[in-house]
């Protein structure tokens, strides 16, 4: 886990850096780490990340026809009278954006973004580390 750490805080030091986040010159930190395995019609629920800057996944094992990742549009819970998004709609517009990984992959975001992951239509297992970084 040691290495996987420096990978991932170097991900989270470029990503704090693209969103322009005042960190007040601290660095984000590794808050919390733990393993998923996500065995055949597995999911889980849409949720946040409370106390948390930073989330993400990093993709061990991801057999074919495993779950995606599915994030949601922040300002969902507000479009109480928005119609439906065009199929064709460009992904920074769409209501939810599905992500597909393949092992090796990182993929973060910020804590606050609801998100889920979908039944896991795949033979086997996927197994992921998922993780939090918090304000320095």
């Amino acid at each position: 886990f040691a290495a996987l750490k420096r990978e991932l805080d170097k991900h989270a030091n470029a990503f704090a850096g693209a969103l322009h986040l005042d960190l007040g010159g601290k660095k984000p930190k590794l808050d919390s780490i733990w393993i998923n395995v996500l065995d055949p019609g597995g999911a889980h629920s849409g949720h946040i990340h409370p106390h948390s800057v930073l989330s993400g996944v990093y993709y061990v094992d991801v057999p074919a026809g495993a779950s995606a990742l599915k994030l949601e549009d922040p300002r969902h819970p507000l479009m109480m009278a928005a119609p439906p998004r065009a199929q064709d709609a460009p992904e920074s517009e769409r209501t939810f954006v599905y992500l597909a990984a393949n092992a090796g992959d990182v993929l973060m975001w910020e804590s606050f973004l609801r998100h889920e992951v979908t039944p896991n239509v795949a033979k086997r297992a996927r197994i992921s580390v998922s993780f939090n970084y918090r304000w320095g």
